[in-house]
């Protein structure tokens, strides 16, 4: 049992590593010939260009930040990519404007899916945490009932982690609002730059700036997932071994 687990987080954590280098090769040869690539796609480069002058002169901000905002309230109940939605913001406001706006809205969908968590529960987070192997992370989570603040913050931080279901999660357990929302931000605030600034760069998107903030993000997206894998691996082996210790000290208890 323990060797079949161990093999499935080996082979998923090499899965993880070749994926990750293969797509930083990628983006590292894209960077090293990122001028040829500008001649090549001119074209396209132009074509973005032209979208992104023709969406700056709009007298329509106030519908465009609408817009934004729905998609927002969409992404409360739908899988909407919310790296998307705060490059959407990059692209059509400056810099500054974008980052406050995304930063309001990631505030507003923070706080609805962790009222939703308190009024209706933990959703799938609470119901894979309820599996048996997955007690030890539930435990770790709930630090003694009071909700860990290190892994609220730690999860905004890590791509492959659900904003939603760790934001309903931690409603459910009616974690202090205040200290959430600002753990919350803390954690988010790194990622949400890099989106809102991939939107802001995405006119060329063979710019060396680009091609950097993608290969920072995808850097740290494979690299917290392997340690994410690689931990829960421990973790999920130390579990066996005490659940093992346990059933021989009860089967000693009976016979004796």
């Amino acid at each position: 049992m323990q060797s079949t687990k161990r093999h499935r987080t080996n082979f998923i954590s090499t899965i993880i590593a070749l994926i990750t280098t293969g797509v930083l090769v990628a983006l590292v040869i894209m960077l090293i010939n990122h001028a040829t690539l500008e001649v090549r796609f001119n074209t396209i480069i132009n074509w973005l260009s032209k979208i992104d002058n023709a969406v700056t002169r709009l007298d329509t901000e106030r519908e465009i930040l609408i817009c934004i905002f729905a998609l927002y309230i969409a992404k409360c109940q739908l899988p909407l990519p919310i790296s998307f939605i705060c490059a959407i913001a990059g692209v059509v406001f400056p810099l500054d404007r974008a980052l406050l706006i995304n930063i309001v809205c990631s505030v507003f969908f923070f706080v609805v899916k962790y009222f939703e968590g308190s009024f209706i529960g933990g959703g799938w987070a609470g119901m894979i945490l309820n599996i048996k192997k997955m007690h030890f992370i539930r435990d770790w989570i709930q630090f003694k009932g009071n909700g860990n603040p290190y892994f609220l913050s730690v999860t905004r931080l890590i791509p492959a982690i659900p904003l939603g279901m760790v934001s309903k999660y931690y409603g459910s357990m009616h974690y202090d609002l205040v200290y959430y929302i600002l753990l919350s931000m803390l954690g988010y605030a790194p990622r949400l730059y890099i989106y809102t600034k991939l939107g802001a760069a995405f006119t060329n998107p063979f710019s060396v700036q680009f091609i950097t903030l993608l290969i920072i993000l995808v850097a740290f997206t494979g690299f917290s997932s392997l340690i994410f894998n690689v931990f829960y691996g421990i973790k999920s082996n130390q579990m066996t071994q005490t659940l093992l210790i346990y059933s021989q000290k009860e089967k000693y208890k009976i016979v004796l």
